[in-house]
């Protein structure tokens, strides 16, 4: 996507998309090759500063001295183009048909209607517009001149992807500097390896990003709860309201217990900044969540569009102020939310990925709210409330009013590696558990799954055995059957720690002293039993060779919610000891 250099007789050095499809002035021309926007934004400073020279007005032809200052700048550049000559030389480069295959009359309308509705509040590359064009069934050459009505009407403009930055590189996409740098036909380029998987990135290439904020939609907000709030719920619910109506506050972070309902406790803020006109995102970095959140909030927005948007999803573009997406798919808005709600902050690739961070903060609107969900704050998080910066609110029980289940260790002489001799597994301990209901497995490395998988089956010849990992190529099929109950024992990676609720479920994580499980590991782990109030409690068993320090903490954090719900009132007396009984 190239762009192409103007010069107007004032001496303004711009750019035009296409010769055919701008319509420029009279007494304007332009270079006959087309160059990337970078090159031209650097030449526009370049030729700025040399405007600005108080004698330079006093001498000789002010428009010839600048062409002429312009063509030394083009030369003195380190790249292999051919020569440079304008196009036209002063003449009117208009066109009265401009290139477009959109059609006539009331369908081009249309048309280009629906790309201003699905556009806004977006940042897109020249992939994502292909993309557009593909979706709305017309030629990409139409997309784009659409795209250039916005901008020259200012309500959007072209960026190079990556930019330069004194003696180094950013991208525009997601604020990653750690960019690669090689030699181009237009000389130094940069690519950012940080957002590959959104397609490419570079300083040859440009974006489109537009400034306006998602449309409004004119009906009334449907919002339809199929639930009855619990007095904690009800507590954190009020201190949320009240945080989107604080101006003097723009970050909040929800603390809860796992399987609390806080996702359900955030909607009627939504639908509070919904009836205000303002446009609401929800996001998660994993789709799986994504995908377990999405029919809940259909359900209790009936009528309300909703966007759903994960690496996965077969379309791209769609209408709606409430926004569901992984925090990659993040990376595509721009200042386009009043509120966003982001669950699992602490969670994998989200956490300690600064490309995501970035894009979540840059698709905010300017004075929006950002609201964090987890039930295992990060150390950062935690900084950020005890230094003033961030509101904390608390919601430490589950909506059942029963106690979280807290694990119990069970200490081997052996390690768990299965290819180093691992310890003998206790039939009756698994036999035990499955009378109580179906056992969640959790490893902490993909090679151990089979392994396991044929030492359960040995063990267990009658049960229903099976396990699945991140790349696994059968994993949506396999979680469906596990939502379905039809298996006895399943194994898995960290891929099923969170977002995901099974009825009467029992966990087990061998190994659970391996360094790959922190204390929020484990307590996300361990917060998969008792989620209903069908079955409110269950077993959770910490398998181990030593009692680690994130295993005590884990514990400890579980104890800990478990205290303060009690001493609110918020799980009964009498229930205080039950999740493992």
């Amino acid at each position: 996507m190239d762009f192409y250099l103007t010069l107007n007789e004032d001496g303004d050095v711009g750019y035009t998309f296409n010769q055919g499809m701008d319509r420029l002035p009279s007494k304007v021309s332009c270079l006959k090759i087309p160059l990337p926007l970078g090159v031209i934004q650097s030449v526009q400073t370049q030729m700025t500063k040399f405007k600005k020279q108080r004698h330079f007005r006093l001498k000789g032809n002010y428009h010839e001295r600048i062409r002429s200052e312009l063509f030394k700048v083009l030369n003195n550049r380190d790249w292999d183009v051919p020569k440079l000559t304008w196009e036209k030389d002063f003449v009117s480069l208009r066109s009265e048909t401009p290139a477009s295959t959109a059609g006539k009359g009331d369908d081009k309308e249309l048309l280009f209607q629906s790309f201003d509705w699905l556009v806004r509040g977006r940042q897109l590359s020249w992939e994502d517009l292909r993309n557009l064009a593909h979706e709305l069934k017309c030629y990409e050459e139409t997309i784009l001149q659409f795209a250039q009505i916005n901008v020259a009407a200012k309500k959007a403009e072209w960026i190079p992807a990556v930019l330069r930055q004194g003696e180094g590189w950013q991208c525009q996409r997601c604020g990653a500097k750690d960019i690669k740098e090689w030699p181009s036909f237009y000389g130094r380029a940069g690519t950012c390896l940080s957002c590959m998987s959104l397609g490419s990135s570079t300083s040859l290439k440009a974006f489109y990003r537009d400034y306006r904020p998602l449309p409004e939609d004119t009906e009334k907000v449907d919002f339809r709860p199929h639930w009855k709030l619990t007095e904690a719920q009800g507590v954190a619910a009020e201190e949320i309201l009240d945080f989107l109506k604080d101006s003097s506050e723009t970050k909040a972070l929800l603390w809860a217990a796992c399987g609390s309902g806080k996702t359900e406790v955030c909607f009627p803020s939504a639908a509070w900044a919904l009836e205000q006109g303002k446009s609401v995102l929800f996001a998660a970095p994993r789709q799986d969540v994504i995908n377990d959140v999405a029919p809940r909030l259909k359900r209790d927005f009936p009528g309300v569009a909703i966007q759903v948007l994960t690496g996965n999803a077969p379309v791209k573009f769609q209408r709606g102020r409430v926004v569901l997406a992984t925090t990659h798919q993040v990376l595509r808005f721009w200042q386009a939310f009043d509120l966003i709600v982001l669950d699992e902050m602490d969670a994998f690739p989200y956490q300690g990925n600064g490309a995501l961070e970035w894009g979540l903060k840059h698709a905010l609107r300017s004075n929006g709210k950002l609201l964090y969900l987890t039930a295992t704050p990060s150390p950062e998080g935690l900084k950020e409330v005890h230094r003033g910066k961030m509101r904390l609110i608390r919601l430490p029980a589950r909506h059942h009013r029963f106690p979280l289940p807290v694990p119990i260790i069970e200490r081997f002489s052996q390690r768990f590696d299965p290819e180093r001799n691992p310890p003998s597994l206790r039939r009756d301990r698994f036999e035990s558990l499955r009378h109580k209901g179906r056992i969640l497995v959790f490893v902490p490395k993909i090679s151990w799954i089979q392994p396991w998988i044929n030492r359960f089956r040995q063990c267990f010849p009658e049960w229903k055995i099976d396990g699945s990992y991140s790349s696994d190529s059968e994993r949506s099929v396999k979680l469906e059957k596990l939502r379905q109950g039809k298996f006895d024992l399943f194994l898995s990676t960290t891929i099923l720690e969170r977002g995901i609720t099974l009825e009467g479920i029992q966990v087990v994580v061998l190994g659970a002293d391996h360094p790959v499980f922190d204390e929020r590991a484990l307590v996300q782990m361990a917060g998969r039993v008792g989620r209903t109030r069908k079955d409110p409690g269950g077993y959770v068993l910490f398998m181990a060779h030593l009692e680690t320090t994130a295993i005590k903490k884990a514990i400890h954090w579980i104890e800990d919610q478990n205290r303060m719900a009690l001493e609110k009132g918020l799980i009964g007396e009498d229930l205080k000891g039950i999740s493992n009984e």
